[in-house]
């Protein structure tokens, strides 16, 4: 077997076929789907931005590119940015430390850009509870509340959360609720439904549904679609997989291999029933979800991840 993309050596191969195997779902089958899953993964000519490693590896190291995209969504031009460290560090004891994909601020705002797969039972908080934590850590203790800037969520979703109206893209801030009257603009959440784009396209892209179409199905592309802006080149060519090294390979193969594994968690805990269930408040179901799980061989982590809830909580059950 051979990657149009990259040739992979036997070694790489054994390699890959050696990742496959440190997962449930793939630990029992055939040489040969082994085989048929690596080529699916490895021989696309870009890379999937909907798998978080991808998603950092273009927005995460590239500011031009991150630019772009703010400005396409933003209300204020965004001119320069900084990127910020990929995990805060300002929690004490039991507090809950937060990982992100993509934060960075500039002198009058911070941003959060995160691309989800899926959804799960606490995915609002846990958007929240991201953009809390970002506008905590901008003051130490004695600093005055002036210094405090707009921390803007803006995070890109390949599922849809029930809203009264079908749009692109939902805009969150707090307001007054009779009036309307904004309380500030101290926290925005931007919520960009990608699958929404099949009832809201139209024969000419704009800018949002352009990125829309690009998020969605970079990985489908065998080359950049005759349609699309030219100012687009410098994504489509981030995203090449040849272009990638070694161990970027490695790296972009194991997310994606981690992401499926995921989407199987989670789709085993909708079609059990357990989401209606929690969604509800029954914690009951929750933890008949993780018992179940956690019999079916998934590991703490995978499940934490999947479903939302702090690894605590799965261990202690």
């Amino acid at each position: 077997m051979q990657n149009a993309n990259n040739n992979l050596s036997p070694e790489q191969l054994e390699l890959y076929k050696s990742i496959l195997d440190e997962y449930n779902r793939y630990r029992g089958v055939s040489e040969e789907e082994k085989e048929d899953v690596i080529l699916k993964i490895s021989s696309t000519t870009f890379i999937d931005l909907l798998c978080d490693w991808a998603f950092k590896h273009v927005f995460g190291h590239n500011k031009e590119l991150l630019m772009m995209l703010l400005n396409d969504f933003l209300p204020e031009k965004v001119i320069d940015i900084e990127y910020d460290p990929n995990e805060t560090d300002i929690f004490r004891g039991e507090d809950k430390q937060v990982i992100m994909d993509v934060i960075c601020h500039t002198e009058d705002r911070s941003f959060i850009v995160e691309m989800q797969k899926s959804s799960n039972s606490n995915f609002r908080n846990r958007i929240l509870y991201y953009g809390a934590a970002t506008i905590t850590r901008q003051l130490s203790s004695g600093d005055d509340y002036s210094k405090m800037v707009p921390v803007y969520v803006i995070c890109f979703m390949d599922f849809r959360l029930n809203h009264l109206t079908d749009q692109l893209v939902y805009r969150y801030q707090i307001r007054e609720q009779d009036s309307g009257e904004p309380y500030g603009s101290q926290l925005a959440i931007y919520f960009c439904e990608l699958p929404r784009l099949a009832s809201q396209k139209k024969e000419k892209l704009s800018p949002i549904e352009e990125w829309f179409e690009i998020l969605l199905n970079m990985s489908k592309f065998a080359e950049k679609p005759a349609n699309v802006n030219k100012r687009f080149d410098p994504v489509f060519d981030a995203c090449k997989q040849a272009r990638l090294q070694k161990q970027e390979l490695e790296q972009y193969f194991r997310a994606m291999i981690s992401e499926q594994e995921k989407q199987g968690i989670a789709a085993f805990y909708r079609d059990e029933g357990y989401q209606d269930g929690i969604e509800k408040g029954r914690e009951e179901g929750l933890k008949q979800a993780i018992s179940r799980l956690l019999a079916f061989g998934m590991s703490p982590e995978d499940i934490s991840k999947a479903l939302g809830v702090p690894i605590s909580e799965i261990q202690a059950d």
